[in-house]
């Protein structure tokens, strides 16, 4: 009887079809498994064909329901390629999270390259930006929608050496998305921010790749106790952004009591 009922409610329940930019790796392709697993459709991206195909061979171990589009989120032609592939395989997009982002070199700010700022803020800003817009005009046409942007190490205004590019990039989401949300007042479009916390990925490991012996053993003690497995994050954080409801949702997986308890676990190991 459990089995029937749990088959009724799958083949049932409402079919959403998610986007994720930025998602043939860690905490993105992690949010495309639970989805999938959760019986929705999915359409990934990255900026590598070949990472691309990749991630959506896996995939489709898990479902039949996925589909991929390579192309930069710098590039408007890339979210041209996301929506007409949404929109011909599921004929709608009901969530489309804006997740592609970059680390930014391990030094301090006056020590990066040129190029390496104009990467970070081309992905983490100016990406994320376009991505909503494309989110918010397909969605005015569609009569509905919801958009998340994806928050980071900065995105509550903490500041630590070697990371104020970066940590600048992901503060801004917050203002953003608070005044893109007054600006949609009158829409049936719902925009939100989810804040992962630390997860053990290959985009922390990049992060580190410039650092001292030093910086290096004080960042693992803490990574170890701090840092969650991909697939812990994407079930708690899936479930939210099902279930999401307001017209300005905030989705934090790193709560003030996990918090509080692994701090103390970190001070017991120091």
């Amino acid at each position: 009887m459990l089995l029937f009922l749990f088959y009724l409610e799958y083949y049932t329940m409402e079919k959403k079809t998610v986007l994720i930019t930025g998602s043939t790796r860690g905490i993105g392709f992690a949010l495309a498994v639970e989805f999938l697993k959760s019986g929705h459709h999915v359409i990934v991206n990255g900026r590598s064909e070949k990472s691309l195909q990749e991630a959506v061979l896996k995939l489709r171990n898990i479902s039949k329901h996925v589909e991929g589009v390579a192309g930069s989120v710098t590039e408007a032609q890339t979210f041209n390629n996301l929506i007409e592939k949404a929109t011909n395989s599921f004929k709608k997009i009901d969530i489309w999270i804006n997740n592609a982002g970059i680390a930014q070199e391990h030094e301090l700010f006056w020590e990066i390259s040129d190029k390496g700022i104009k990467q970070v803020l081309d992905t983490n800003i100016y990406g994320l930006m376009l991505g909503t817009k494309y989110a918010i005009n397909f969605f005015k046409e569609q009569g509905f929608g919801q958009i998340f942007n994806m928050q980071g190490f900065g995105s509550n205004g903490k500041i630590m050496n070697k990371l104020t590019l970066y940590g600048t990039s992901k503060r801004a989401v917050n203002y953003f998305n608070k005044s893109i949300s007054k600006e949609l007042s009158g829409f049936n479009i719902k925009i939100g921010t989810i804040n992962p916390g630390m997860v053990r990925t290959d985009f922390l490991n990049t992060a580190m790749n410039n650092a001292s012996d030093d910086e290096r053993v004080r960042y693992e003690k803490v990574y170890r106790i701090l840092a969650e497995e991909p697939d812990v994050v994407a079930e708690f954080l899936t479930d939210r952004i099902l279930n999401a409801n307001k017209k300005y949702q905030q989705i934090k997986y790193l709560s003030g009591f996990k918090l509080i308890f692994k701090i103390v676990k970190l001070m017991i190991n120091k």
